[in-house]
């Protein structure tokens, strides 16, 4: 007879890293999952849990959620069995998730590196150069001389790896970074050259095989960026930089938290570091197996060093914090919101509610670093079957003038009242048009627009018209990427036509939860 544990499985970001049964990908994601839907860091392993299965008994029953998001669910007393994270170094600085940890074992590696394209690794030098520094890579950053993506720290591990591993490079330390150590200036400098951001690694490598031309390489695990290279999309093969000063690991611990379930998970975690679980792990994932009797699929012979990871919960979040607010790009976000008549009652409380959390109600671990940025530009352009015009509000990197911008927008929020009817392309045209007149003056920003209906389109134009107008555009207009959330009645299908034509990828809050949904937003903003 099967056992059953509840497993909540995760990596560090405030987005799903796993298919569930009520994914948004068709067939519950056993196949590649459609431009604009979510990519799961861990669905690459779901093909040998039946085998899992077989060889122990134990069946492991998947609840999916991103780390922050998984931290408060253990710190509010989830009840699952067995937590799998790509890494666990954020939750064991929360005492009360620390203390539910009964044991962790590591379960697969990979670290997190620099892929660069091959003609770009050779002009400046680092093509078969194991001396490569994150100090060379930050100089060379911020003299123009290459472009990258990166996944958002406080919404993916690799992301954040990234982040942690540059500033401790970049501090000179040897040991764990304390606040006084974070050198703000270099970081900033080497941000400048961020071309690419995303709520999470997968998906920022189906961007980056869509805009390659216009970026030179990516942040990102060394495992995907060999998958990358492995498959037939890149134009151009990566080059893995290895930053001789240290890198930082994923090592997926698979951790007991229900102590009844012991025996079960000794089993488990047995099979898992066996080798044949490990060898197939890595022939399907090219992570590198923790068992030293099988062989990596990473070629590479570079001994690598584990950078030193910040021993105080307060030290990483000022990092995430001076990350949001000063270190990467600025931000130019617009809510298209839907205020027709069917979103009376509980549905326009519903999007307040959401909204507001980002204003700062929110006071969550996810919501923290969820919140509207300093030096931000929001826009607001709520719509029925009319509209007006965009309404600005401006973040600055003062806190008393942005607490008074964000009182603004939230009563403006507060102020939503629903009736009329659905004039989504429109509005979205209108807003779309606005954003790209700011953009030729100001380039230098991460541009994204979120259209919210719950809805049919039923005033303006049509999806075929709004197309049309985007196909267009001038090459250089297009590429502001949109992110409709799916919300009551809307159309999937239209919005997700609406997300590929722009480079964005649809939200599905039917299932998680407006709140949620626009949580998970900003890790793409």
């Amino acid at each position: 007879m099967k056992k059953t544990l509840a497993l909540l499985c995760t990596c560090l970001a405030f987005f799903a890293t796993g298919c569930q049964k009520e994914s948004p990908c068709p067939g519950a994601c056993r196949g590649p999952c459609p431009q604009g839907s979510r990519r799961f860091e861990l669905k690459d392993i779901e093909p040998l849990l039946p085998k899992v299965a077989q060889a122990t008994g134990i069946q492991l029953q998947m609840q999916y959620a991103g780390t922050l998001e998984a931290v408060e669910k253990l710190q509010g007393g989830e009840a699952v069995d067995l937590a799998w994270l790509a890494s666990n170094r954020y939750a064991m600085l929360v005492p009360a998730v620390k203390a539910r940890i009964a044991a962790s074992e590591r379960t697969m590696l990979t670290p997190v590196v620099l892929g660069l394209k091959e003609s770009k690794a050779r002009e400046l030098g680092w093509k078969d150069n194991p001396q490569v520094t994150w100090k060379d890579i930050a100089d060379a950053a911020n003299k123009g001389k290459f472009t990258f993506g990166m996944t958002n720290p406080a919404s993916s591990n690799t992301g954040f790896s990234g982040l942690l591993g540059l500033a401790a490079a970049l501090s000179g330390k040897g040991d764990a970074l304390e606040e006084k150590d974070i050198d703000a200036k270099r970081l900033a400098a080497f941000f400048k050259a961020q071309r690419l951001t995303a709520g999470s690694s997968g998906w920022l490598a189906d961007a980056f095989l869509r805009e390659q031309d216009k970026v030179d390489g990516l942040i990102n695990y060394a495992s995907t960026l060999m998958s990358m290279n492995r498959a037939s999309g890149l134009k151009e093969k990566l080059v893995l930089i290895y930053p001789q000063d240290g890198i930082v690991t994923a090592d997926y611990p698979i951790m007991l938290i229900d102590p009844a379930r012991r025996e079960a998970y000794e089993k488990l975690v047995a099979y898992l570091r066996g080798a044949d679980f490990q060898q197939a792990m890595t022939t399907a994932t090219l992570r590198r197996p923790v068992n030293p009797d099988v062989q990596a699929a990473d070629p590479t012979t570079q001994p690598l060093v584990e950078l030193a990871f910040p021993a105080k919960l307060s030290v990483v979040d000022a990092i995430l914090t001076a990350f949001d607010n000063h270190l990467r790009l600025p931000t130019d976000s617009t809510f298209v919101l839907d205020k027709s008549g069917s979103m009376t009652g509980d549905r326009i409380q519903g999007l307040k509610t959401a909204l507001l959390g980002l204003s700062g109600a929110d006071a969550t671990i996810s919501g923290r670093f969820a919140r509207f940025r300093n030096r931000e530009r929001i826009f607001l352009l709520p719509f029925s079957n009319s509209f007006g015009t965009t309404e600005p509000f401006d973040m600055g990197d003062v806190a008393t003038t942005n607490q008074a911008t964000l009182k603004d927008l939230s009563d403006r929020v507060n102020g939503l009242r629903a009736d009329g009817g659905t004039a989504i392309f429109s509005a979205t045209q209108q807003a779309y048009a606005d954003a790209a007149q700011r953009r030729r003056r100001d380039p230098a920003r991460f541009y994204s627009i979120v259209v919210m209906t719950d809805g049919l389109n039923n005033g303006g134009i049509t999806a075929a018209e709004f197309t049309a107008w985007y196909q267009q555009l001038p090459a250089a207009d297009k590429g502001i990427k949109v992110f409709p959330v799916l919300f009551g009645e809307a159309s999937p299908a239209e919005l997700q036509s609406l997300a590929e034509l722009t480079g964005g990828r649809t939200f599905d809050s039917r299932k998680s939860g407006l709140q949620a949904i626009f949580k998970e937003i900003r890790g793409y903003q």
